[in-house]
């Protein structure tokens, strides 16, 4: 079923007193649409490359091992592994991970698969050095890591939550952001200083932003909001309110904290 035939059937239904039936409705025309690939020769898959360098390259990595988004090359995903469900977050995303879906042609998102399923070792997690519960001990008493990031519903709020880091990010990726974190900064977690007309000076994480107004969470935990109009200056400076933790962690201790972040995979 073509998506404007799924948009005719969400339209068709549109009278009905519940929502949820539309909801229905344009659900299973989605399921209609997402059965086996039909798109897995040598040709698809090359096609797929190009869609997946231009569309989905930026946060995975070119060749898929992961960067931003997570290392698609294990061959095993949070959200499904079949070719359904494979087609079903490319086309429409997952939702609170940072990952929006493509416009394309089903052909398109198919040959995606198809070139998605190609990058696969088939080992599932990637190896990597290091102790995880050494790494563990290390995050709990070294580098005030839970002063920003929250694991399992403890921690700050500063950063970014863990709990699921090994779903989310590839190894080298995590790594990085641990010694230079300024170099890759998640879009939910941009730094902001704010000069009000006293002098003082506020810093924080930009959470919203109007012609208006500006809000941010504060080095403190708190939600602070003002009047543009209150303000002398706005800098939005391309570093994070985490600092480089190379010199706190390094070498064998580097690869371990890095083991036991990545091995966080809750289900």
């Amino acid at each position: 079923m073509s998506l404007l035939a799924a948009s005719a059937l969400l339209a068709s239904v549109t009278f009905w007193s519940h929502p949820a039936a539309a909801q229905n409705v344009l659900s299973k025309a989605l399921q209609d649409r997402v059965q086996e690939n039909p798109h897995t020769t040598e040709a698809d898959v090359a096609a797929g490359a190009k869609v997946f360098r231009r569309s989905c390259s930026l946060c995975h990595g070119a060749d898929g091992t992961g960067g931003d988004g997570p290392d698609l090359t294990r061959g095993v995903f949070r959200h499904g592994s079949s070719d359904a469900a494979l087609f079903r977050n490319i086309l429409t995303g997952i939702p609170n991970s940072g990952m929006g879906g493509i416009y394309q042609p089903d052909k398109s998102i198919w040959q995606v698969v198809s070139y998605v399923r190609s990058l696969s070792r088939g080992g599932g997690e990637e190896e990597v050095p290091g102790d995880p519960r050494r790494g563990g001990m290390l995050y709990r008493s070294r580098g005030s890591c839970s002063d920003c990031h929250r694991l399992n519903g403890s921690g700050g709020r500063l950063g970014p939550d863990l709990s699921d880091l090994g779903w989310r990010r590839a190894p080298d990726h995590i790594r990085a952001s641990i010694v230079e974190p300024a170099e890759s900064i998640d879009g939910g977690y941009r730094t902001v200083e704010v000069r009000t007309e006293s002098g003082g000076i506020v810093r924080g994480v930009l959470r919203n932003e109007d012609r208006f107004s500006i809000q941010l969470f504060d080095e403190f935990e708190n939600l602070r909001s003002f009047q543009k109009t209150e303000l002398t200056a706005i800098d939005k400076p391309e570093e994070s309110l985490m600092p480089p933790l190379g010199s706190f962690f390094r070498g064998r201790d580097l690869d371990d904290l890095v083991a036991y972040l990545y091995s966080l995979r809750p289900e």
